[in-house]
């Protein structure tokens, strides 16, 4: 790891404060003690970067970051596990450097001096003044997030040479990590120069590995094609999310045939994709929407989702099918396909919470109403706006 410059640190900012405290949970991750290794990894995930959100410590701390996770100090069997999580977190960075497209927003104004600015209220010992100034808060968080988007080569060649990892599930990190770094970068030349080595290196994993390698290929703006034939499931579903086949009627064939079992999803991996995060068929429906917007082909895709869904996943699966089959605005008799999608949903009793504030926004924005005996009246024949008979 290269050396850690406290005193620069002592000037930055994560989220809890000033990140002088920061240089020696970097340190404490080489060390043999689990319980500092421990504090840190939570640092890391806390303070550097905060629910995703960038920091002005969070790209200095990636680069120190992606030096450990080459550290001969860490190659044993043993530190996999933190190896993976060191390049999950350089992931992560990569991604928080996309929080923002248009960092012009953030800038301040002509004269404004951050950096003075900055200086005084570091003098003062009153970080709070930071962000009780929107012009220089703004300031702060725009340098932050265009911080992470600097280091990303960096994070890019620890991440290239994490993919040769003995470990798979460092290899795995790896494969998201490089596939975040092309958002930031240029995707299409990045996959051009690691198309040939993510194929080689799926020909020889397993589903779960080869999986997040098809999903990098597809963050790199390549067209995995090949892989809609795998003869694993997941790897199939998998290549078809990649955007470069988001015209391909084979692949949102393959999605439409992953969705016609969703629960089959839960169990088509030991250890799911780092790229994706909550159940494999979220991703899935997201996809599908994007692509399909007939009604009747979105059909079989809700009524195969509604006896799966839950509350918890309102916004993710059954939600977002509702909102693409019930149209802002939609009043009068329901069509075949919404009588039969309302259906389904009524005969799931765990969707219907009295007082769940998430459910009920969503079915308010469908139009319906969030009962289940005056959603089945509607099923049975109930227009949208007439009273209850």
């Amino acid at each position: 790891m290269t050396g850690i410059d406290n005193g620069q640190f002592a000037t930055l900012l994560h989220a809890y404060g000033r990140a002088d405290d920061t240089p020696a949970h970097l340190a404490a991750l080489a060390e043999r003690d689990p319980a500092g290794r421990s504090a840190a990894l939570n640092h890391l995930w806390s303070a550097v970067l905060h629910q995703g959100t960038p920091w002005t410590a969070t790209p200095p701390a990636a680069v120190a970051i992606a030096g450990l996770a080459g550290d001969p100090r860490l190659a044993g069997t043993e530190d996999a596990e933190l190896r993976a999580e060191l390049i999950r977190f350089l992931a992560a960075v990569a991604e928080a450097g996309l929080v923002r497209k248009d960092l012009d927003e953030l800038a301040p104004p002509a004269g404004f001096d951050v950096n003075a600015a900055l200086a005084a209220a570091f003098g003062a010992d009153d970080e709070e003044a930071i962000y009780g100034d929107e012009i220089l808060g703004n300031a702060v968080y725009g340098r932050a997030i265009q911080g992470c988007r600097d280091v990303v080569p960096t994070l890019l060649t620890a991440a290239t040479t994490a993919l040769a990892d003995p470990d798979p599930g460092v290899r795995a990190a790896a494969t998201h990590a490089v596939g975040a770094c092309g958002k930031v970068l240029d995707a299409t030349r990045q996959g051009r120069l690691l198309e040939q080595r993510l194929d080689t290196l799926a020909a020889a994993a397993g589903p779960d590995e080869r999986a997040a390698l098809v999903l990098a290929m597809g963050d790199l703006a390549l067209e995995p094609r090949a892989y809609l034939d795998d003869p694993h499931p997941g790897v199939r579903a998998c290549a078809a999310l990649a955007p470069m086949l988001a015209d391909d009627p084979a692949a949102t064939a393959e999605l439409l045939a992953a969705l016609a079992d969703p629960a089959a999803t839960d169990t088509w991996f030991a250890h799911r994709p780092p790229q994706l995060r909550g159940r494999i068929r979220f991703a899935l429906v997201q996809a599908v929407l994007e692509r399909v917007h007939d009604a009747d082909r979105l059909l079989p895709v809700a009524l195969a989702i509604a006896p799966v869904a839950s509350p918890y996943t309102v916004r993710e699966d059954w939600g977002p099918l509702l909102r693409a089959l019930f149209p802002a605005g939609t009043t009068g008799e329901l069509s075949p396909v919404q009588r039969r999608y309302l259906g389904a949903l009524v005969q799931n009793a765990d969707l219907w919470v009295p007082g769940d504030g998430t459910v009920g926004l969503e079915m308010r924005d469908a139009g319906l109403p969030y009962d289940r005996d005056a959603c089945r009246r509607l099923v049975e024949g109930g227009a949208l706006g007439s009273p209850p008979g």
